[in-house]
């Protein structure tokens, strides 16, 4: 399938316009990956986003030890992972993980902004939708949080 198919069947995308789509082909591209591949680092630069056509992702927090990871959202097919650069961030804030082999698209992240800048509903929409993936992915580490803290407390 195209890039621009991919993009065109995805909720995110479906605003686009054809020349939008077109447009976001010419700075993305279809990558793979092995199991345990490191996509991206916690703090490393922001660059680009991500869609995971195939595979899983676990998305991690580094422990204040550094000897283990805090994996906080395993992303599965269809998501949308590696966002902060559309929220103006030059840092990603978690590392992307492969649990598995994966088949990625890779979007650059500044012409993107620079679309959505120029296309405003579009923007709108994309950004809304963004926005709607974080309070998920916040509302499930709420939610595993209570469930770890309530361990805890039955413990004692």
């Amino acid at each position: 399938m195209s890039i621009d198919g991919i993009l065109k069947g995805h909720d995110l995308f479906q605003s686009l316009g054809a020349d939008q789509a077109k447009e976001i082909n010419s700075f993305s591209s279809v990558k793979m990956c092995e199991t345990d591949h490191i996509i991206f680092s916690y703090n490393d630069p922001a660059s680009y986003i991500y869609m995971l056509m195939n595979g899983s992702v676990d998305l991690r927090l580094p422990a204040q030890s550094h000897d283990f990871n805090l994996v906080v959202s395993r992303i599965e097919k269809g998501e949308l992972f590696g966002l902060s650069p559309l929220l103006d961030s030059d840092r990603y804030t978690a590392t992307a993980h492969c649990k598995e082999a994966c088949e990625l698209l890779s979007i650059e992240a500044k012409p993107f902004r620079e679309l959505l800048k120029r296309n405003s509903l579009v923007g709108f929409n994309i950004m809304n939708q963004v926005a709607h993936i974080y309070f998920y992915r916040y509302i499930n580490v709420l939610k595993n949080l209570q469930g770890v803290v309530g361990q805890i407390s039955m413990i004692r």
